[in-house]
């Protein structure tokens, strides 16, 4: 059974997305078209000894292949019109294990570019310097997307943990970042961020 997205494209201004879950958003005119990604060093935003998990799931997260979708490196600059939510869910379920839903991504959606700690960065500074006009609050303001996590960049906490990077909104209106470890329970309004490849079309 296919997992589902909780939502599809976006659409550029003056034109209506109406998403598979029954979303309607609308982004106008002066909302921001775009966020540029940013280079992301775990040691140097997070603290001594973060870094992106080496190996397998099961290792250390020392050495090895690091856990990274290196398409997301190569993005420079995203159009919000292209990003895609993907919950990882079945149509039967209600939660899903976080390292259960990056599998499934990674094996079940191999044409979804997961967005890594470049685009979270890029994300976290435009809100920093735009705040209300941001790109974050341009998404809740039209689509109501108040979390997104970054699955394209897993992380190792100086405990041994594996991690993803995430964006939450508080109730008081203001975002801000965490880091969930793997093992939590993701529900559907937690949703991964990312955008189709070249290849696909969603």
């Amino acid at each position: 059974m296919a997992i589902k997205s909780i939502m599809g494209k976006l659409f550029g201004s003056d034109k209506q997305a109406q998403q598979p879950n029954g979303i309607e958003g609308r982004f106008n005119i002066g909302d921001p078209k775009s966020v540029l990604a940013k280079p992301f060093d775990p040691a140097e935003f997070l603290g001594k000894s973060w870094m992106t998990w080496k190996g397998p799931v099961d290792g250390n997260g020392r050495s090895g292949e690091e856990d990274i979708d290196l398409r997301s490196l190569t993005l420079s600059e995203i159009e919000i019109a292209k990003f895609l939510f993907e919950t990882g869910l079945r149509e039967s379920e209600e939660t899903v294990k976080g390292e259960e839903k990056l599998r499934r991504l990674k094996e079940e959606k191999p044409g979804f570019i997961r967005f890594g700690g470049n685009v979270f960065l890029g994300l976290w500074l435009d809100y920093q310097a735009n705040k209300e006009n941001s790109v974050l609050d341009g998404l809740y303001r039209n689509l109501k997307i108040n979390f997104m996590d970054f699955f394209g960049q897993i992380l190792r906490r100086p405990n041994g943990t594996r991690e993803a990077l995430c964006l939450v909104r508080l109730g008081g209106g203001k975002w801000r970042w965490e880091c969930f470890w793997l093992e939590n329970v993701w529900l559907a309004g937690r949703p991964s961020a990312g955008c189709a490849s070249q290849s696909e079309d969603f």
